[in-house]
């Protein structure tokens, strides 16, 4: 009896194992600066530490996702004919994290650019998770 238990325990711990990931996720919305979203809009991510750059675009309705980032430290970029150049840069991405960016576009040239350089919001409202992340 003793060791189904053992079994049981085991199995179980290596089921709850596989539904961690060290990846993260940026998700949102383009629109304008009416709040009309941005169509088929490029989306950049180029990791600051690797020189790797991850690539999406808009839907019809405005909403991106580049998934499969590792943690690390990245930059954001968004080019759009007829508008600036949107940027944030500097902000960092942890295991399993989701990070909402919604990004509104001004109309202008896109040699003019719009940077974000603030650090992204701890306060995670893409999940109910509850979660840290801690250096030893």
């Amino acid at each position: 009896m003793k060791r189904i238990s053992l079994l049981a325990l085991f199995l179980l711990s290596a089921s709850a194992g596989f539904g961690q990931t060290g990846l993260a996720t940026i998700t949102g919305t383009i629109t304008d600066q009416s709040g009309a979203p941005v169509a088929n809009a490029p989306v950049e991510v180029h990791s600051s530490d690797t020189g790797t750059t991850f690539r999406g675009a808009s839907s019809n309705t405005g909403n991106y996702t580049v998934t499969q980032l590792p943690v690390g430290d990245y930059e954001l970029s968004v080019t759009v004919s007829g508008f600036k150049k949107y940027t944030h840069t500097n902000f960092h991405v942890a295991a399993g994290q989701t990070i909402g960016e919604d990004i509104a576009l001004q109309v202008g040239q896109s040699t003019e650019s719009v940077t974000v350089s603030a650090d992204t919001s701890l306060l995670q409202t893409e999940s109910a998770e509850v979660a840290g992340n801690f250096t030893l």
